[in-house]
């Protein structure tokens, strides 16, 4: 896989991805757009042509940017080498089996999603888009009637700045967070 970032001729990725790498002359790097799945198309328009890289973290088909790659070039022009997951990791952590949670994606500052699958006793990985969105679970589940739920905070998953908080955690938690939720009413 190594090889294939050094002989790549476009790099797109996070920019938290892409500051990792080692410079490579002529290589071009474009962080993710905000609208990503209107660009790709126009980024990659010359993809027969040119060798293009997409960074994603863990498993880009559990959750990730895979499905839409394999949606818009075809399985024959997308090669894919996972990782462990953010979601294998979180649940490694917690101690939960793959039957016994729910996985949800935060988008935006909307937790509609988050809203579908609260029942008690229900555990739910909450993929974060931000630091701020445990903060925005805690009062969202709270206001939904959810108030007694356990919360833990995982961030920087697999690395060597990895923690955990229960409960609490600081104001501004790492971007890349997965908050755990075990459901439990108010009343």
């Amino acid at each position: 896989e190594r090889r294939l970032l050094q002989d790549a001729d476009l790099v797109l990725g996070g920019s938290r991805h892409l500051d990792l790498l080692p410079a490579i002359t002529g290589q071009q790097r474009i962080p993710f757009p905000v609208d990503l799945r209107r660009r790709l198309a126009a980024l990659t328009a010359d993809h027969e042509r040119r060798r293009i890289v997409i960074l994603a973290s863990g498993d880009p088909l559990v959750y990730g940017i895979g499905s839409t790659l394999i949606e818009i070039f075809g399985v024959d022009s997308v090669r894919i080498h996972p990782a462990v997951s953010s979601v294998a990791l979180a649940a490694a952590r917690m101690g939960w089996t793959a039957d016994s949670y729910d996985v949800v994606r935060v988008r935006g500052r909307e937790l509609d999603e988050v809203r579908r699958h609260l029942s008690p006793g229900r555990r739910l990985l909450i993929l974060s888009r931000d630091g701020s969105t445990p903060d925005l679970v805690r009062q969202f589940i709270t206001e939904t009637g959810f108030g007694r739920s356990k919360i833990t905070v995982l961030a920087q998953l697999g690395s060597s700045a990895e923690c955990r908080w229960d409960q609490i955690w600081p104001p501004d938690p790492p971007d890349l967070n997965v908050v755990c939720v075990t459901c439990e009413p108010s009343r």
